[in-house]
């Protein structure tokens, strides 16, 4: 979870004002250079928007006829382009969100909440070194910004800095004792470090403060299924889907707590109504053909580790999974070719390793070669 500081929201209309006539002008120069034939164009609506972006992009349009007002003080068109560029993010368009927020930085370099707003659209842009830098800038600007800290703690977990995230969530938390998005992002670096006991009491916390914080319910749940509370992370897992019925890792953990219950059918379904949410999602096809081969329907099983290869090419265990389908299917050329492929992309995988010298030898007709081992849902 990240925040979007959002001190600079709505969409307001003012009345005249001959005194900010030339910031206007600055303004007026940037509008002409990004329409100028070296950019692409920022679309003011959009038609293949779903129905949850349907209010931020009925804004667009009204935001851009006030920004375009000859009477709009320079506070109003900085909140306004700020507004602009979180309906781009909304709606993919991070080009164009990038150049809203470069216009109202122009106009308003002391902003703290721009730099932290722009550190996010860099971030989902991936370009990381980038969004720390501009975090770093809106924590010197505003020393007391718990958005900035949370957010470049954010940053430092994703590139595995997890000294330097722990640090901020800390500092966070200083400022802010009941920032829930702070007691989550903490309990994710704990999560990883190996430190259950301490994650669940930040998830614990987080949930105290906000108690429909799904973040915090879903990685809770995540918890409970590692430590083998299957009930407890069906409980949480079933929140989730309750207060975010479209949330399709959700349903995806929900299917592989149900599965590791022995409860196939219902994991299926889950996995089933995952797909459907989120088609292009690598780890639902995986999970749902593990189910499958249990199942011993390996045909299903082989379509579902194909999709899941096609969608992340670079997956071992889709690789080794299928390997262990064609094995059980008799087709050892084919499952030594996918173990082969395995163990280029992870050239210690010791799983692969076994599997393919049991695939040699029931190939060689050898008794008492074992069957492949495949990885379970994740």
């Amino acid at each position: 979870m990240r925040r979007w500081n959002v001190t600079y929201l709505f969409c307001l209309r003012r009345k005249a004002s001959l005194a900010f006539y030339a910031a206007q002008a600055t303004l007026w120069v940037l509008l002409f250079l990004t329409a100028s034939s070296a950019y692409a164009p920022c679309q003011e609506t959009n038609q293949t928007h779903d129905d949850s972006n349907l209010a931020a992009t009925a804004t667009l349009p009204g935001c851009s006829r006030q920004v375009q007002a000859i009477d709009a003080k320079p506070d109003t068109i900085v909140a306004l382009l700020n507004r602009r560029a979180m309906v781009y993010v909304d709606r993919g368009e991070l080009d164009c969100a990038l150049r809203e927020i470069n216009r109202a930085i122009v106009l308003k370099p002391e902003s703290s909440v721009l730099f932290n707003n722009r550190g996010l659209v860099y971030e989902d842009m991936g370009q990381t070194n980038h969004s720390i830098q501009d975090f770093n800038r809106a924590i010197y600007l505003k020393p007391d910004n718990v958005a900035a800290y949370t957010n470049r703690g954010r940053a430092y977990f994703f590139e595995n800095h997890l000294d330097s995230a722990l640090k901020d969530y800390n500092q966070a938390l200083v400022l802010d004792p009941k920032s829930a998005i702070a007691h989550n992002n903490r309990g994710d670096v704990y999560a990883v470090e190996g430190d259950v006991d301490r994650a669940i009491k930040d998830y614990d916390e987080a949930i105290r403060i906000d108690r429909n914080y799904t973040d915090a319910h879903y990685n809770r749940g995540r918890i409970y299924l590692i430590l083998g509370y299957l009930d407890r992370a069906i409980s949480e897992f079933s929140r989730v889907i309750r207060l975010k019925p479209r949330s399709a890792q959700a349903f995806n953990s929900r299917g592989a707590t149900l599965d590791a219950m022995g409860k196939r059918d219902r994991a299926i379904e889950d996995y089933s109504q995952a797909i459907r949410l989120k088609p292009d999602y690598a780890a639902a096809y995986f999970n749902r053909g593990v189910a499958l081969y249990e199942a011993k329907e390996y045909e299903r099983a082989l379509q579902d580790y194909n999709e899941a290869i096609r969608l992340k090419p670079n997956f071992p265990a889709a690789l080794n999974n299928r390997g262990g389908t064609y094995a059980a299917m008799k087709e050892f050329d084919r499952a030594i070719a996918d173990y082969d492929e395995a163990l280029r992309l992870k050239p210690d995988y010791d799983i692969a390793i076994r599997n393919r010298a049991h695939a040699y030898a029931q190939k060689s007709g050898i008794d008492g070669a074992q069957g492949p081992v495949l990885i379970g849902a994740r």
